[in-house]
C-alpha cells in the first residue's frame, strides 16, 4: 500500500504482523501471539483477543516499514497455515452467541472452500488443516476458556469490528458482489439485531 493510500489515524479490526507494536505490560497480560500458529493469522488472532479484552487496536499512518512479501498459493504448506489458523481463532476468540449465529455462514464457507482447495490443488493441505484442528480441539478449548476469562466486551460489541463483505481477491468476484454481497450484508445485519 502506498503512504498516500494508507488510512487515517484510528481504530482498525486487526494489526498486520509485519510492523506491530504492543505495549509489553498488554503482551504479557494477553499472552502475545498463538505459539502453536507458527505462522499466519497470529496477528490476526492476537488482535481479536485484544478487542475483546477491551484494549483498543489503531494503526499509525506515518509508520513505514518495508515487508517483502509476495503471496504464493503453492509455496510450501501455506493453505494448511492458513486454514487451519484461521478455524483455530474462530475456536479460540469468537464469542459463542456470535459463533452459534454464524454457524449456518461458517459451514457454507467450508464447503465452499473445500471445493476451492479441489479446484485449486490444495485440497490436500485444506484437509490436513481440518483434522489438525479437530485434533487441537481439546487444547484450543481450554485457551478458548482462559481469552473468555479476560472478555471485557459483548459478542455484539465484538461484531461491530467485523465486516459481512468478502474483499479478497482470491474469493471469486461474483461472490464478492451484487446478489452473494446484498445476502450476506442482510445475513450480517440479522446476526448484529440478534446479539443485541
Amino acid at each position: 500500500m502506498a503512504i498516500a493510500a494508507a488510512p487515517a489515524a484510528g481504530e482498525v479490526t486487526a494489526l498486520s504482523g509485519a510492523c506491530l507494536a504492543v505495549p509489553m505490560e498488554v503482551w504479557r497480560r494477553h499472552g502475545g501471539l498463538a505459539e502453536k500458529f507458527f505462522m499466519y493469522h497470529e496477528d490476526v488472532d492476537l488482535s481479536l483477543r485484544l478487542r475483546l479484552a477491551g484494549e483498543t487496536v489503531g494503526i499509525e499512518p506515518t509508520a513505514v516499514v518495508a515487508h517483502d512479501y509476495e503471496f504464493t498459493a503453492s509455496a510450501g504448506d501455506k493453505w494448511r497455515w492458513l486454514e487451519r489458523n484461521r478455524l483455530a481463532t474462530l475456536v479460540r476468540v469468537y464469542p459463542g452467541a456470535l459463533l452459534l449465529l454464524l454457524a449456518p455462514a461458517l459451514l457454507a464457507t467450508e464447503a465452499a472452500l473445500l471445493l476451492a482447495a479441489a479446484a485449486g490443488g490444495w485440497a490436500g493441505q485444506k484437509l490436513r488443516a481440518n483434522a489438525e484442528v479437530v485434533a487441537w480441539m481439546p487444547r484450543l478449548l481450554s485457551e478458548r476458556r482462559a481469552i473468555r476469562r479476560q472478555r471485557n466486551i459483548s459478542a455484539g460489541e465484538f461484531a461491530k469490528a467485523l465486516t459481512p463483505d468478502l474483499d479478497s481477491p482470491f474469493i471469486p468476484a461474483v461472490v464478492r458482489s451484487g446478489v452473494p454481497r446484498l445476502l450476506l450484508r442482510g445475513y450480517w445485519r440479522l446476526v448484529r439485531g440478534l446479539l443485541r
